[in-house]
């Protein structure tokens, strides 16, 4: 039979940003080895990371009812395995997460991979952005995943939600013909806060620039938007930041972003 990926998604309420990528990255690990103890061959091994959710994939399990029985195994016990510097039980198993889990989603290609955790039995229905499209998707295959999250406005892979960011930011700085100071540590806070990063742009009174820059520099910073400086990288009264997703309110977002700096820079 011919091998089909296999899919562990774990959705959750917001989880904190500097969590996900290290449970991410725990996750590969122990998935691997897990599947290398049990001599389940796989053809590569993925795992990715939202606010809102942890994604183990991978692709070219062998197929049948041994992979079944091993894959119903392994990822609860993946589950089980994940560490946090601060968790929380809301169910009466008590589990322990950073943050009430809702949803489990385990399909090895078109099967479900059925298994209880979190006071929760696995399934195939994930849920889209908040924002936009469909909320609740049931998925066909686990090789149907990544396409059926994106139309849902989910971009569920690390590395292209970074460089939608990127190029969002750069988009941006071209039409306002200024320079935005994209720090990484700044780009990877906002990574892992938003499943589907759009941007906002916005400014500030310009009676703050009589303010120390660096200190204008360092209020931006502290509330994860991006400084915009001229070709002399003289501070201008503008900042990027980021949301989740579009709604009708982005013009509210705008404002509720410049309240929120304004407030900090008075207090500096």
């Amino acid at each position: 039979m011919t091998p089909r990926d296999a899919l562990l998604e774990i959705f959750s309420e917001p989880l904190p940003s500097g969590s996900v990528r290290p449970a991410a990255d725990r996750l590969k690990r122990l998935a691997g080895e897990e599947f290398s103890r049990r001599g389940l061959p796989a053809a590569s091994v993925e795992a990715y990371g939202t606010c809102r959710r942890l994604v183990l994939y991978a692709a070219g399990l062998p197929c049948g009812a041994p992979s079944g029985k091993a894959l119903s195994e392994i990822f609860p016990l993946l589950l089980g395995r994940l560490e946090f510097a601060r968790t929380m039980s809301w169910e009466a198993s008590g589990f322990l997460f950073p943050a009430p889990v809702r949803g489990l989603l385990a399909l090895h290609g078109e099967r479900l991979v059925s298994f209880s955790a979190a006071g929760l039995k696995s399934g195939r229905v994930t849920e889209g952005q908040e924002s936009l499209g469909p909320r609740r998707l049931s998925l066909p295959a686990a090789e149907k995943y990544f396409k059926a999250l994106e139309h849902a406005s989910v971009l569920v892979k690390d590395d292209e939600r970074l460089a939608a960011m990127r190029a969002a930011l750069a988009s941006a700085s071209r039409r306002m013909k200024l320079g935005i100071e994209a720090h990484e540590e700044t780009l990877r806070e906002n990574l892992y806060s938003a499943e589907y990063p759009v941007p906002v742009v916005s400014g500030f009174a310009q009676e703050f620039l009589a303010l120390p820059p660096e200190r204008v520099r360092a209020a931006l910073r502290s509330l994860a938007f991006f400084p915009v400086s001229d070709d002399d990288g003289r501070l201008q009264p503008y900042f990027a930041a980021f949301r989740d997703g579009v709604s009708k309110g982005q013009r509210n977002v705008e404002d509720g972003y410049r309240a929120a700096l304004e407030l900090r820079l008075a207090a500096s």
